[in-house]
């Protein structure tokens, strides 16, 4: 047999290029379509639990209630911004974060609210955090947090700025704040002194400047303008 009935032969016997290209074709189509059904359609990994983390004053089970029934669902399938566009519609709550934890669990993670005031509400009071969103009800005002009263939520977003820009050991010693504008905020102390702030901006300043003049015992401290501050009237202690 010469070379060349060789090669003929063998090009017969070989299968075609094209067959082989649809055959590869084939197997990756088959692999696709059982990767979609496996992730997207199959039980195998769908939710089997819901967990909840973060969640101190607000019960699990109302997070996992406004999660929605997501037991069962393929984990690729479940809309996670719908989630966290419900829990985080639970006034308690100021952020939410969903992620899936492959192979079968949903995450939940909140961030509640801290309260760092409360404000008078439907004939009783409300905690307000640092953003100004109001939460939670409450019969009587709690002693630790000072009362906020703001007109319009211009001012209150300006009364709970100036709050939180003073530390915490500082901010224990105010018992309330009036907010008549934006910028205009007086504190109310403990001493029984009150203090013109103005508007939230410089209150690092104004705070070392406060600090300062609270060595003498006034009925009033103005530190609005933190380079020109002034007192008036005497406590007499």
């Amino acid at each position: 047999m010469t070379v060349v009935e060789s090669e003929q032969r063998f090009a017969q016997s070989a299968p075609p290029r094209r067959w082989v290209r649809w055959a590869v074709g084939a197997v990756v189509a088959v692999l696709v379509v059982a990767a979609v059904w496996l992730v997207w359609f199959s039980p195998v990994l769908a939710v089997t639990e819901v967990r909840v983390l973060g969640a101190t004053s607000v019960p699990v089970d109302e997070v996992r209630e406004s999660a929605g029934r997501q037991l069962g669902v393929p984990l690729a399938r479940v809309d996670v911004d719908g989630i966290a566009e419900r829990v985080g519609a639970i006034p308690q709550i100021g952020a939410v974060e969903v992620r899936r934890g492959w192979p079968d669990v949903l995450v939940v993670v909140v961030t509640e609210r801290t309260p760092l005031a409360v404000v008078r509400s439907d004939g009783g009071f409300a905690y307000v955090d640092a953003t100004g969103a109001e939460f939670g009800q409450l019969p009587s005002r709690p002693a630790s947090l000072p009362l906020v009263r703001a007109a319009g939520p211009e001012a209150l977003a300006s009364a709970v700025g100036v709050l939180d820009a003073i530390p915490a050991d500082h901010r224990a010693n105010i018992t309330g704040v009036v907010a008549a504008t934006p910028d205009d905020v007086v504190l109310k102390w403990k001493s029984g002194a009150q203090v013109q702030w103005g508007s939230p901006d410089r209150s690092g300043r104004k705070l070392d400047v406060l600090l300062a003049l609270m060595k003498r015992k006034a009925e009033f401290y103005d530190v609005s303008a933190p380079d020109l501050p002034t007192t008036r009237g005497s406590l007499g202690r």
